[in-house]
């Protein structure tokens, strides 16, 4: 299981390393020295073209392409992530994405808490009560929730927003409170309700026709102390990796959900970051490492809960 691990996270640097190295030249094919100096001379008026260019050269910002990946390289290694040019000039990216990054954190962290539980709950239901009212009226939600794009949701929330007593936009950090979160949280949690229902529903009625749970049924318990005691333990195996899957899909999804309601969170900055009039390039690959390393982390701990949801899976094991 170490073995396995290492292996697992060594293949995760390595596919960390290669998507952000195609970013990188990606982004640099896109620009020119011209556009650079012109971009970091908007951020100040009082800059002139002489002064801009010095700084460019500097920087390394007319370095033949795989020059500048070389010293980008050196630089990551050392912990150097170039300078923002557009948001907050000479800042470290990082240093910018830390004040954001709990926003976009705590929308998608709470996203998932409150959906995992209510997902499961209403596949419970749906699964106890197959192929009756219930049943039905729980499918259609299902259907619609799945089919809805999250964006859709944020706009009908924003334009009842007044009548929650809501706000319709997120407001500066200093302002916000828990009544800021209510409509990007809700807009993220609908979606994954929906799925982990569906998936629930569909594996506990595969497995409440079983043998073992007639067994369980005729020591005492009731239809629902069974199902909850053994029939979704045993449903776990394919749904645990669903949920840790939902997490990549409310991360991602919070993308457009931060843009249109306004929230602080990466989301907007990665958006402003790769701006056609002011790109911030070096900003940019910050935001793009950010949601990289979420994404193969969370693929990481999908692999592995496999087999701590089933010790009798084992992965990596030689035959």
């Amino acid at each position: 299981m170490i073995r396995y691990t290492l292996k697992r996270i060594v293949l995760m640097f390595v596919t960390l390393f290669i998507i952000l190295t195609l970013c990188y030249i990606l982004i640099q094919l896109t620009t020119s020295f011209e556009k650079r100096v012109t971009v970091y001379r908007m951020s100040d008026p009082k800059l002139t073209l002489e002064d801009a260019e010095a700084y460019g050269r500097a920087h390394g910002w007319d370095d033949p392409i795989p020059v500048k990946y070389f010293n980008w390289l050196k630089g990551i290694i050392k912990g150097d992530w170039g300078v923002s040019v557009v948001k907050e000039v000479g800042q470290n990216p990082w240093v910018i994405l830390t004040r954001f990054i709990p926003f976009t954190m705590s929308i998608n962290i709470w996203s998932l808490i409150i959906s995992v539980p209510l997902g499961f709950l209403f596949g419970i239901i749906a699964a106890l009560r197959k192929n009756k009212p219930l049943d039905y009226l729980i499918s259609l939600f299902v259907i619609i929730f799945i089919s809805v794009p999250s964006f859709v949701f944020v706009t009908f929330l924003m334009i009842n927003a007044t009548s929650m007593g809501l706000p319709i936009q997120f407001r500066a950090a200093d302002q916000a409170n828990w009544k800021d979160y209510v409509i990007p949280i809700m807009a993220l949690s609908f979606g994954p309700i929906a799925t982990l229902t569906r998936y629930t529903r569909a594996e506990l009625t595969e497995v409440l026709t079983s043998e073992y749970l007639l067994l369980a049924r005729t020591k005492g318990l009731n239809k629902f102390q069974a199902t909850v005691r053994h029939a979704l333990r045993n449903s776990m195996v394919p749904l645990v990796p669903l949920i840790i899957g939902n997490f990549i899909s409310i991360m991602f999804g919070s993308l457009v959900i931060e843009r249109i309601y306004g929230v602080k969170g990466v989301g907007g900055i990665l958006l402003e970051a790769i701006s056609e009039t002011n790109p911030d390039h070096d900003l940019a690959m910050a935001a793009l490492a950010f949601y990289t390393i979420i994404g193969l982390a969370t693929t990481l701990v999908v692999d592995l809960s496999y087999g701590i949801v089933d010790p009798r899976i084992r992965m990596g094991a030689r035959k």
